[in-house]
C-alpha cells in the first residue's frame, strides 16, 4: 500500500470542513425560508368548555 502525503490529506480535512461548513449554511437557510412561509394550522384539542368559562373568569 501507499503511504498517502501530507498535502494530500490537508486537502482532503479542507474539503470535509468545507463541505460541513456550506451544508450548515443551506440547512439555516433553508430552515429560515421555511419558517416564514409556514403558518400555525391551529387545533381544536385544547378547546373545551372550561377552558372558554376559565377565560370569562379572568
Amino acid at each position: 500500500m501507499e503511504i498517502i502525503g501530507n498535502t494530500a490529506v490537508i486537502k482532503l480535512v479542507f474539503q470535509t470542513f468545507l463541505v460541513l461548513i456550506l451544508g450548515m449554511i443551506v440547512w439555516r437557510v433553508l430552515v429560515a425560508y421555511s419558517k416564514g412561509k409556514s403558518q400555525p394550522k391551529g387545533s381544536t384539542y385544547f378547546d373545551s368548555k372550561f377552558k372558554d368559562k376559565w377565560k370569562k373568569k379572568q
